[in-house]
C-alpha cells in the first residue's frame, strides 16, 4: 500500500479529518473510489444488492470540511461496502469548482479515496457531445483530456519536502482500466436499443457554470475533444498525484451548443437518458 504521506497535497488537512470521521463509522479499506456524477447517484442501489458484508452509507453534510452538493442530481452521499471480498467507496455526486470551491475541494473525492486505501479511480459525468457523431445516450470511455478550468488542479500542493507538485500527467487514463470499460460497456450494452453506442473519446472540462457558446464548441471540437463538461479534471490529475490507476466514463445527454435545435441550453437536457 502506497504511503499518501509521501505523495503532494494541498496541506489543508481536510481529507484526513475526513478520513477520521469515516473511521468512527467503519474499519474497510476500499480498493477502488467511484464518483457517480449529475443524475447518477442512484446506481449505488445495484451495487448495494450485491453487497454481501458490511457497508455504511454517509451523508457529506456529516463529514466535517466535505461541502453538500447544491447541484440537482448530486445526492451527496458516500457509501463504502463489501462487495465479494473487495470494498468499494462510492460517492452519490461530486463538488464542483463551478460552485464557488477551490480546485483543493474539487478533487475532494479522489484525495479521500487515497486516504482510505483505494488505488483506484473510477469516474463518471453526464456531458455534452462535440462530435455530431455522437448520439445522445452515448456512452464515452475518455482516453485523454484538455484541462480549459483557467486553473491547474494541483495549482498550490506540495511535496512533504516543500517542493511543488510537479506530476507527469501524460497518461492520467489508466489504458488497461479503460480497455477493461470500454469492454464492459459495449458487452453490457450487446442486444439493448443502445447497441453499439459506446466509444472511446477526449474530455474538455471549462469552468462553468454558464454552457459553451457556438463559437465555443466550433473551437472545442478543433482542438480535438469529442465531449464537453464542468468537472473531472480535478479529481482525475488529484488521482494522478496519488499515485491511483485512474478511468473515466461519461454519457452523452445532449449534443452542445453548436446547431443546438431545441431552443435555449437548460439542466435538464444534462439528465442521464
Amino acid at each position: 500500500m502506497i504511503d499518501v504521506r509521501r505523495l503532494p497535497s494541498p496541506g489543508d488537512g481536510i481529507a484526513e479529518r475526513i478520513v477520521e470521521a469515516v473511521r468512527e463509522r467503519t474499519a474497510l479499506e476500499p480498493v477502488a473510489g467511484v464518483v457517480l456524477g449529475s443524475g447518477l447517484s442512484t446506481a449505488v442501489d445495484t451495487v448495494r444488492a450485491s453487497s454481501d458484508g458490511e457497508e455504511v452509507e454517509i451523508a457529506y453534510a456529516d463529514l466535517p470540511g466535505f461541502p453538500p452538493p447544491t447541484v440537482a442530481g448530486h445526492a451527496g452521499r458516500l457509501w463504502i461496502g463489501s462487495v465479494g471480498d473487495r470494498a468499494l467507496a462510492i460517492f452519490q455526486g461530486r463538488v464542483h469548482f463551478y460552485e464557488g470551491h477551490g480546485m483543493a475541494l474539487a478533487s475532494i473525492t479522489s484525495r479521500l479515496s487515497a486516504e482510505l486505501g483505494a488505488r483506484a479511480m473510477v469516474l463518471t459525468a453526464a456531458t455534452g457531445a462535440l462530435d455530431p457523431d455522437i448520439e445522445a445516450g452515448t456512452l464515452v470511455v475518455l482516453r485523454d483530456h484538455l484541462n480549459l478550468m483557467g486553473e491547474n488542479p494541483l495549482h498550490g500542493w506540495r511535496f512533504p519536502d516543500g517542493s511543488p507538485a510537479f506530476v507527469d500527467v501524460s497518461q492520467v487514463y489508466d489504458p488497461d482500466l479503460s480497455d477493461l470499460a470500454l469492454a464492459s460497456a459495449r458487452a453490457h450494452l450487446d442486444g439493448t436499443d443502445r447497441q453499439g453506442r459506446v466509444r472511446n473519446g477526449v474530455y474538455v472540462a471549462l469552468p462553468g457554470p454558464s454552457y459553451e457558446t457556438p463559437a465555443e464548441t466550433r473551437m472545442l471540437r478543433q482542438l480535438g475533444a469529442t465531449v464537453v463538461g464542468m468537472s473531472m479534471v480535478p479529481e482525475a490529475v488529484a488521482a494522478r498525484a496519488l499515485r491511483s490507476c485512474c478511468t473515466r466514463s461519461t454519457e452523452a445527454t445532449a449534443p452542445a451548443a453548436s446547431g443546438w435545435p431545441r431552443g435555449p441550453l437548460s439542466w435538464t437536457y444534462w439528465k442521464p437518458l
